[in-house]
């Protein structure tokens, strides 16, 4: 038998689709059913490389984890990762095929995009009793119905049972729900409309909610709270603008292009003292044990928002005093003494802090690893697993600091508390945290997302109708 289909749609981006369809997917799972997640296209700058060396949205692993399976590249066919200027690098199937800008993109969706699409949802349809999908953005983005392949195309060719979702935190919710409807195409298809981030008392929502029924024909199947406290990974930077922890123990420097962020959920998780820090509060770092620079779309623009704010003067200030400094993937790279962009592009002098320099080329390495330490900082039974999404190559004169198969990864300075690593994930390993920052931190990443993807999911079961979604899947 073919997998039934539910579709979660928003009245916009961030309204809580992915959320939602992380509760879904989580409850169906529970139910014993085999069910997958899919997301058509993804614009994203929080990936996750696959063991086959695909690169997809984290959004979707963490979905394929909510259904206990693991993830793959037709979970998440087509991902956009903004380069700024108007282009993405476009990842296709888990690979990438170059950068696009918004015409070539649209070129892209309208030619080759449909059979992507088709292909990799048709198989998850094949292997699973329900897949639960997300969509992007809006569906009555009227400018774009003839490439919106996430939304229109779906409810096109596929027919699935559909959910409306409206975020009462940005206000407006009412109008964003009936203003969708009457502007997206196939509005017949959305059996249920649900209302998001209710903060207060719900109950003051009735009046409004029965009169949006009487208008649309359709039922608010409920309100969700706002879950305050819920320890989810971030899909887009607004996700990480605000510290969600007290203190300055951790500085993380928030260069503009900055991605991956997922790298920081462990210490959000583990409750530390985590600052992000800009231009305007760079004084934080002051007060850090530990600075971070975290992955960067491009380095070259970053590193010279650094050097106008005069925070690579401060961060090599900090590192001779003794202050532990950490770069990942592209943090790392800024870290050494140069970086050559290739392709007829001038190179760049990196911060200084290691012996290193990286040269770009037209290969992107993509992958999981597993690693151990190699004495200093990290001894050789600190252990792990993580994955590398990166172009450079990075030539260290330093000695490295993980070993992974029989290389050496990664640098640690001899001079200094600086180290760099293209091993995305080591943060969520609580020995490497702990020897960091000089004190025991005890975390469980993964336990920690099973425990919220639980309660997300609970809280869904207790606060929306779910009689129309089951009664579609029997």
């Amino acid at each position: 038998m073919a997998a039934k289909l539910l579709m979660v749609l928003g009245t916009s981006s961030s309204a809580g689709k992915t959320t939602i369809s992380t509760a879904l997917c989580r409850i169906l799972k529970d139910l014993g059913l085999s069910v997958a997640p899919f997301k058509a296209a993804n614009m994203s700058l929080n990936s996750i490389s696959l063991p086959d060396g695909s690169e997809i949205a984290r959004a979707q692993w963490l979905q394929a984890m909510a259904c206990g399976i693991d993830a793959t590249r037709d979970m998440n066919p087509i991902l956009l990762k903004p380069e700024g200027g108007g282009k993405s690098q476009l990842i296709v199937r888990g690979t990438a095929i170059g950068v696009k800008s918004f015409s070539e993109y649209g070129e892209f969706m309208a030619s080759s995009g449909k059979s992507i699409v088709s292909e990799s949802l048709s198989s998850l349809i094949e292997g699973h009793d329900a897949v639960v999908i997300e969509g992007a953005g809006s569906p009555a983005e009227i400018n774009m119905m003839d490439t919106d392949l996430a939304n229109t195309y779906i409810m096109k060719e596929f027919n699935p049972f559909s959910i409306l979702v409206g975020d009462i935190e940005k206000g407006g919710v009412f109008a964003s729900l009936y203003g969708t409807l009457s502007l997206m195409p196939f509005p017949e298809k959305v059996g249920g409309l649900v209302i998001n981030r209710m903060r207060g008392n719900r109950d003051i929502l009735q009046p409004g909610i029965r009169k949006l029924e009487d208008r649309t024909g359709k039922k608010v199947l409920g309100v969700m709270p706002y879950l305050d406290g819920l320890l989810l990974p971030g899909e887009d930077s607004l996700d990480y603008e605000i510290s969600k922890t007290p203190g300055s123990e951790i500085a993380v420097i928030r260069y503009p292009h900055a991605e991956n962020y997922s790298d920081l959920d462990s210490l959000f998780f583990s409750g530390l003292g985590t600052r992000l820090v800009n231009h305007r509060n760079q004084e934080e770092m002051e007060k850090a044990r530990l600075i971070i620079l975290p992955g960067s779309k491009r380095a070259d623009l970053d590193l010279e928002y650094l050097r106008s704010s005069g925070m690579d003067f401060r961060i090599r200030q900090l590192a001779s005093g003794g202050v532990a400094v950490l770069g990942i993937c592209g943090g790392y790279q800024m870290l050494g003494k140069e970086i050559d962009f290739g392709a007829g592009k001038p190179t760049v002098q990196g911060i200084g802090l290691l012996d290193s320099s990286t040269v770009y080329g037209n290969v992107k390495k993509t992958g999981q690893v597993e690693y151990c330490g190699t004495g200093s900082p990290f001894p050789e039974d600190v252990t792990g697993a993580g994955y590398e999404i990166h172009y450079g190559s990075v030539n260290s004169r330093e000695p490295p600091l993980f070993k992974v198969g029989s290389r050496g990864e990664g640098s640690a300075s001899e001079t200094s508390r600086v180290f760099g690593t293209n091993i995305h994930g080591i943060l969520e390993n609580p020995k490497i945290l702990s020897l960091l920052l000089g004190r025991k931190i005890a975390l469980d990443y993964n336990q920690v997302l099973e425990a919220n993807i639980d309660r997300l999911s609970e809280e869904f079961r207790k606060n929306v109708d779910l009689s129309p979604v089951m009664e579609f899947i029997r």
